[in-house]
């Protein structure tokens, strides 16, 4: 019985080397200096942490916005 495409998938990306793309030229990430393998590192830190400032952005955004939303709930039903 043929395995299904998704463990295909993952077997293959597994067994390929990662590489770095510049332009069109693909570096094998195993033949880079030590320097250039932690500024790769370093890189992937900078964009987990901009993913998790913007979901916090957003969090921010939205519990202002609620905050708000309650104010003004609150000044209007005192008029009343």
């Amino acid at each position: 019985m043929k395995e299904s495409i998704v463990t295909d998938v993952i077997e293959n990306a597994t067994k390929e080397e990662p590489t770095l793309t510049i332009g069109d030229v693909s570096y094998p990430v195993s033949g880079l200096s030590d320097e250039v393998k932690e500024m790769l590192s370093l890189h992937e830190q900078a964009v987990q942490m901009s993913v998790s400032a913007k979901r916090q952005a957003t969090i921010h955004d939205l519990a202002v916005a609620n905050i708000a939303s309650l104010i003004e709930k609150a000044v209007t039903e005192t008029e009343e």
